[in-house]
């Protein structure tokens, strides 16, 4: 099975292939929950080079607990959890370590930080969006790109040049293309369209 096709697996199949030792579900898992693992540190105002380190953390840490993840079909919400963690934990090393006195304390800027549990719920639904966007055909990828991830959101005419398509195309194109995402989402056990 490919690295595409591991992608396809809803979680509780994904972590069960990772479980049993392949290498290339692992690399699906990683990949479809990475931009989520990236968003929090930058939502706490870190920077990209904590992202990266807790990013890693928190692979070692899924890693380490994976066989002992009570609710399989939750682990985006436990990777929220882990994830905002390290982020902590990051904050406040960088706090005992800084000699400045006019740092922020910690608790001041977890406070000030968005962090809602909607908020992250709506992340995660994100990062398995575009995960499951990644899986559609080059054509559909950059139209649905351009479509609801672009700003500033380019016009009809523009999407037409860009692409070389005519305008009028362009919205049968999008709901063959949201046809087969929600296909795709279905399959990955993602129910909530």
């Amino acid at each position: 099975m490919t690295i595409e096709q591991h992608a396809l697996l809803p979680d509780y199949d994904l972590i069960e292939a990772c479980l049993s030792g392949n290498s290339r579900a692992w690399e699906a898992l990683l990949s479809r929950y990475q931009r989520l693992i990236y968003s929090i540190p930058l939502r706490y105002g870190l920077q990209e080079q904590d992202a990266n380190d807790i990013f890693q953390n928190v692979s070692i840490l899924l890693l380490e607990n994976l066989p002992r993840l009570r609710n399989r079909e939750r682990m985006g919400a436990w990777l929220v959890i882990t994830t905002r963690r390290e982020c902590w934990r990051a904050l406040r090393q960088r706090q005992d370590t800084s000699l400045n006195v006019d740092t922020e304390p910690i608790d001041e800027q977890l406070s000030s930080q968005p962090h809602s549990e909607d908020g992250f719920l709506a992340l995660e639904r994100q990062s398995i969006i575009r995960s499951a966007l990644t899986q559609l055909g080059p054509l559909c990828q950059q139209l649905l790109t351009l479509l609801f991830y672009a700003e500033p959101r380019p016009s009809y005419s523009q999407i037409a040049q860009e692409l070389t398509l005519s305008e009028g195309s362009i919205g049968p194109t999008r709901a063959r293309c949201l046809e087969k995402l929600t296909s795709i989402l279905q399959k990955m056990g993602f129910s909530e369209m």
